[in-house]
């Protein structure tokens, strides 16, 4: 490439350059990783941030319930429980306790802020395992039975309810999470499906798209609408959508790390546990990962995660007998620019004087225009509606002339931070694509 050729690629591109990150100073937090010993062969093995704002978990060889505060001051909780049960899901309930499920004692416990426990074992099949716990849409608790090969619904006051009909037989279900459309999902281990339950019961399975002995174990809700779910033996990173259209990730993580896990980040991210790995891992909404190890200790298997109220994530580690941190999360509002150019905007809200606002999510991608090398488009490709919207940082912006406002965009890197306005172009948009073209911006300070 000649000299004359290179300047002409330098001018061409220095504008997506800039927006990308790679002229401009650092100006951010990177994530950092804490970790808190518990005590030996505790096992802690999954975690659920509490209405009391400290994270609880389980201990499944410790035979205990353990509370976390923010600052890493661990309480531990035995009395009620009973010996060698083996606690292993746990939830917050909206009851404002904590509801978890016993795999060897074959109950569910619930125990209260003050440590209280109270266990219940009426109405669930013997041997049925219960492992994964969530809290349902409809004020009871909901739990899935690996060896019980069914789905159990216990209400606040302990009935339980069972079922079954429609689980593929020794699917084992094992993780369970509510979606945005209001039911719940759920992953099958040895059936190598996501199943959805409403409810009333009704349940479908989806095998389309999933690799095959993929082991799926974690699940929960992404920002963008969809289930995002782990696959152990895959080891990818699965989504579905709510009508089953399923997407498998696997580049970027690094093979045999067996992911478990798996939480939305308050970044609009999703985050993982590598088991095998010993990492954790982050994947944006269109599919990029970025992997971290320093500050866990080696080999100390990294198990469960959750967000916690004081904006970090929180993971167990179950072979380390650790509660680790990961601290440094940027908001849900953050807009993310990933390696391909993909513009991702959580929450963007339409300001307009004449309607009632609305909340949106939406997906761009940066698309160059020969004729003009120093414009900086991105084309729509989609978007949706945030019903009941729960961020309380500021939103992007979409104001009634087109104009669109965002106060922060993670660039790839991780660290660096942009403010974008963007602005419709007439010029650019068909009726069958539309774009939007980058105004002004610049790096927004710590």
């Amino acid at each position: 490439m000649t000299e004359r050729r290179i300047s002409r690629f330098i001018v061409r591109y220095s504008c997506l350059f800039l927006l990308i990150g790679l002229f401009l100073p650092i100006h951010a937090k990177s994530q950092t990783i804490t970790e808190f010993y518990i005590f030996p062969n505790s096992a802690p093995t999954d975690i659920s941030a509490g209405s009391d704002g400290n994270l609880w978990f389980t201990e499944a060889f410790g035979n205990r319930i353990g509370r976390i505060t923010p600052s890493g001051a661990i309480t531990r909780f035995y009395t009620g429980i009973t010996p060698d049960s083996g606690p292993v899901g746990i939830t917050a309930g909206a009851d404002g306790n904590l509801w978890f499920t016993e795999g060897l004692g074959n109950r569910i416990g619930r125990i209260t802020p003050s440590g209280v426990v109270t266990e219940f074992s009426t109405g669930i099949t013997p041997d049925s395992n219960p492992a994964g716990i969530i809290a349902g849409p409809d004020g009871n608790l909901w739990f899935a039975e690996v060896k019980g090969n069914r789905i159990g619904r216990i209400t606040p006051s302990g009935v339980v309810t069972e079922f079954s009909t429609g689980i593929t037989p020794d699917g084992s279900p094992s993780g369970i999470t509510v979606g945005a459309d209001g039911n719940l999902w759920f992953t099958e281990v040895k059936g190598n499906r996501i199943g959805r339950i409403t409810p009333s019961g009704v349940v479908t399975e989806f095998s389309a798209g999933i690799t095959p002995n993929s082991n799926p174990v974690g699940i929960t809700a992404g920002a963008d609408g969809n289930l995002w779910f782990t696959e152990n033996l895959g080891n990818r990173i699965g989504r579905i959508t709510p009508s089953g259209v399923v997407t498998e990730f696997s580049a970027g993580i690094t093979p045999n790390s067996g992911p478990v896990g798996i939480i939305a980040g308050a970044d609009g991210n999703l985050w993982f546990t590598e088991n095998l790995g010993n990492r954790i891992g982050r994947i944006t909404p269109s599919g990029v990962v970025t992997e971290f190890s320093a500050g866990i200790t080696p080999n100390s298997g990294p198990l469960r995660i959750a967000a916690g109220a004081d904006g970090n994530l929180w993971f167990t580690e179950g072979l380390g007998d650790r509660i680790g941190r990961v601290a440094g999360i940027t908001t849900g509002c953050t807009a993310t620019l990933d390696g391909n150019f993909i513009l991702h905007i959580p929450y963007l809200s339409y300001v307009d004087p004449k309607s009632a606002p609305l909340s949106l999510w939406a997906d761009f991608v940066y698309q160059s225009n020969p004729a003009n090398p120093m414009l900086i488009p991105f084309k729509l490709t989609t978007y949706g509606i945030i019903n009941s919207p729960s961020f309380s940082c500021t939103a992007s912006t979409l104001s009634s002339n087109l104009t669109i406002h965002i106060p922060d965009v993670l660039l790839p890197d991780g660290i660096t931070h942009l403010w974008v306005n963007l602005e419709y172009s007439s010029a650019l948009s068909t009726n069958v694509n539309t774009f939007f073209v980058v105004t002004t911006y610049g790096v927004v300070p710590n």
